[in-house]
């Protein structure tokens, strides 16, 4: 039917076709290369370095890239490293869509459907995701007058297909839509992957040569043009159908020919490949500053294996830079005895920069004290150590070092530090070597003894002429001789009265103070005044009486310390007064000292001597 119809219009074709044949002017396609598919790397990201991010997209491809890491390798300096993420995201298609109206568009195929109702209604299929239909952008152009560029709307650019109601009958064929396209592109300002669709009648030979030269033009631009033509079936395997087919498939895109028995293509398949980005990231093995070669290697599933242009990264890689955060340049050590210190430890606290600006995993830190390793950080935090100061006692100085080595295998260090140690004993500690010592407590011992004899050796029988002595005056060597064989006075220097936390009297019996010297502590082998409190140091704190009627208080240098009315002494002692409030660590004492009144004023020295001789006081009176 469709030849029947158009018998006349197909016969004047061929005798056209059969005039430029033998004329020998039929004119073949401009030579051209089909375009090679490619990759090309399009950001590199080492924000995360180690961890590098790279984007790439593809050129003239036929299918996808695969989302697989099996299917992906990294280049990079000649190593190939197996990425540890694929991703892929839509970024959209710049389709544009030519027609140059003519009578013969309007016919009708085989099974009566109109061919160019069959191809509007496949074109209005080609968007891939109507879910990103926002990303793409469209083009129409019609002869003679019909222009739209960069719509990005997919329904207006519909409705606009639709709306066209040009009288196809009265056009001839013209090559201005395409023209007008391939200008729109060259101009755009989308940087999207573009498919480009012309729908035409048959071309006259004498349009060829612009045809081609507007192919070539889109070519430049990796532009694939796919043309959909209405031709005779007598044109099929013809020198005029071989070389548009040839001219089209080097641009990368295609030749479709209607003579009343094909059906028309699905457009989709020329969107394969095409309107995706890739990002990959991988562990970079880079472990020095310089300029290092990136390349993308990518297997599709057809069997192809492309790879891209080698792109330059230029990068900065040093190791970390450590440094002590406000060591101490002298440290006091107080050995109280051989396992017992103050302080303990010292802590010890690094900073960790990175001076490159490329934060990264740490694998280890190790701290050194005067060349030997000391302690090793495996995990977090790595800029952490304590020195037990124990170990160090007989050390004059701590040389301190920190070395930490990073994922990379780069090793940072810290300047050297040097400590001083002052090691000493307090005076508790030699007092106590004083105390200890068993053989002065031996002769102490002895010496108690020889005293004890002579005291209480038997006194020698009287003579006889003090046996007879006056019955009148016997009482009174008796009444005078009394106090001396009856007892002995005891002296007193003051006491300590227990008070509660309220500061009242506590229930516990006073503490007498009977020594010029009192010791205090919870060790009765060092002290004679002992209050069993752990928090007490073995020798904690004296209590000095002086013969000129002074009272000093002085602490040990005691972990708890010693306080006089709430203010802490030091082993330089501080004068006590009558009344005074006394702690020692967090027991709290009243002070009484026995040569003050209850008012707290001092005893005057007859009131005194009078006190220690009441028998004069007597004959006085």
């Amino acid at each position: 039917m469709f030849e029947l119809r158009n018998s006349k219009f197909f016969s004047w074709g061929v005798r056209v076709v059969l005039l430029f044949l033998a004329a020998g002017l039929f004119l073949s396609p401009v030579s051209a290369q089909a375009p090679e598919p490619k990759l090309e790397i399009t950001n590199v990201d080492t924000r995360e370095f180690p961890k590098i991010s790279l984007a790439f997209k593809g050129q003239n491809l036929i299918e996808n890239v695969p989302v697989d890491t099996s299917r992906i390798l990294i280049r990079e300096n000649e190593q190939s490293l197996v990425p540890a993420l694929v991703e892929r995201e839509y970024a959209g298609i710049r389709f544009s869509l030519a027609i140059a109206p003519e009578y013969s568009l309007t016919l009708f195929d085989a099974n009566g459907q109109q061919y160019y109702q069959q191809m509007v209604d496949a074109v209005k299929t080609i968007i891939p995701q109507p879910s990103d239909q926002d990303r793409n952008s469209f083009g129409l152009y019609i002869n003679p007058d019909i222009s739209h560029s960069d719509l990005q709307s997919y329904n207006e650019w519909v409705e606009l297909l639709d709306g066209y109601q040009g009288n196809m009958r009265n056009l001839q064929p013209s090559l201005a839509s395409l023209t007008l396209a391939i200008q729109s592109l060259e101009l755009s300002a989308y940087k999207l992957d573009s498919v480009l669709l012309f729908i035409t009648p048959y071309l006259p030979p004498n349009l060829l040569p612009e045809f081609y030269e507007l192919v070539e033009r889109a070519t430049s631009m990796n532009v694939p043009v796919h043309t959909w033509i209405v031709m005779d079936s007598t044109m099929i395997g013809s020198a005029y159908e071989s070389n548009l087919r040839s001219a089209l498939t080097a641009s990368g895109g295609s030749l479709n020919t209607f003579t009343g028995t094909e059906q028309v293509p699905n457009p989709q398949d020329y969107l394969e490949g095409k309107g995706y980005q890739y990002s990959v990231s991988y562990n970079s093995e880079i472990k020095e500053t310089g300029v290092s070669d990136l390349a993308v290697e990518v297997s599709f599933e057809s069997g192809t294996r492309l790879t891209s242009a080698i792109v330059e990264l230029d990068l900065t890689v040093e190791p970390t830079k450590l440094s002590f955060i406000n060591p101490p340049n002298m440290l006091e050590i107080i050995q109280t005895d051989e396992d017992t210190i103050q302080p303990l430890s010292l802590p010890v606290e690094v900073l960790i920069e990175f001076p490159d600006n490329h934060p990264r995993q740490i694998k280890s830190s190790t701290l050194f004290i005067n060349g030997d390793r000391v302690s090793t950080n495996q995990a977090p935090p790595y800029g952490s150590f304590v020195i037990d100061l124990l170990e160090y006692v007989q050390e004059e100085q701590l040389i301190l070092e920190v070395q930490l080595e990073d994922e990379l295998g780069l090793r940072g260090r810290t300047p050297s530090h040097t400590i001083t140690l002052d090691v000493f004993q307090p005076e508790s500690q030699l007092e106590a070597t004083w105390y200890s010592n068993p053989l002065l407590w031996l002769g102490i011992l002895a010496l108690a003894g020889l005293l004890a004899l002579f005291i209480f050796r038997k006194p020698k029988p009287k003579p006889e002429a003090e046996k007879q002595e006056s019955p009148a005056t016997k009482p009174d060597k008796q009444a005078a001789e009394l106090p001396s064989s009856s007892f002995v006075t005891l002296k007193k220097f003051g006491s300590l009265i227990k008070l509660d936390p309220d500061q009242s009297p506590s229930a516990e019996k006073p503490y007498l103070l009977t020594e010029e010297i009192t010791l205090i502590g919870r060790d009765p082998g060092l002290a004679n005044l002992v209050l069993d409190k752990p928090f007490l140091e073995p020798l904690h704190a004296e209590i000095h009486f002086f013969p000129d009627g002074r009272i000093r208080l002085t602490d040990f240098n005691s972990t708890s310390g010693t306080y006089v009315n709430y203010k802490p002494i030091s082993t330089h002692g501080v004068n006590l007064q009558h009344s005074d409030l006394i702690h020692f660590g967090s027991l709290l004492f009243r002070f009484n000292s026995s040569t003050r009144t209850i008012e707290g004023s001092p005893k005057t020295g007859s009131e005194q001597s009078d006190q220690k001789n009441p028998e004069t006081k007597k004959k006085s009176g």
